[in-house]
């Protein structure tokens, strides 16, 4: 190989690494998580209509304030957005979640639906985008590498 070809094998690979960052998962994320359940039954105090819910295990060593997830839903029987305007959810919860705990977290999607659904919606690319912690530091995945299929 000469120097020349060597140096474009270079250049290309310094290129596609900055790109390709994200396929490298360096550590786990500090937390558990079970798969989100949409449900269309009353939780008084959260939701009258529809909600997502999910547990959390914090396994980090820092006290959560809020979750910001992302996640789409889709209509059970048409598999299509039951949504006029899109149907890709970003919501943030404030919610405390202490170290060790296992905490249900409720989401409610009353203010997003017009139509109470008559059957519970499919809940697809479920992702956790940013934990806030007590001490003001921040955990992210802004591109759902820890997703929830």
């Amino acid at each position: 190989m000469t120097m020349k070809q060597s140096s474009r094998i270079f250049v290309l690979m310094a290129v596609m690494f900055p790109v390709s960052c994200d396929m490298f998962v360096t550590s786990n994320p500090p937390y558990v998580v079970t798969k989100p359940v949409c449900e269309i039954i009353e939780r008084p105090g959260f939701f009258t209509y529809a909600g997502v819910t999910f547990n959390l295990l914090n396994t980090s060593e820092k006290n959560i304030d809020s979750i910001t997830v992302s996640f789409m839903l889709f209509d059970a029987e048409t598999q299509d957005s039951p949504f006029a305007g899109g149907n890709i959810f970003k919501i943030k919860k404030l919610d405390t979640v202490l170290i060790n705990e296992n905490k249900e977290i409720i989401i409610s999607l009353d203010k997003y639906i017009y139509v109470a659904p008559s059957e519970p919606y499919i809940i697809d690319f479920f992702y956790i985008v940013e934990i806030q912690y007590a001490d003001g530091s921040a955990w992210q995945d802004p591109n759902g590498i820890y997703r929830v299929d």
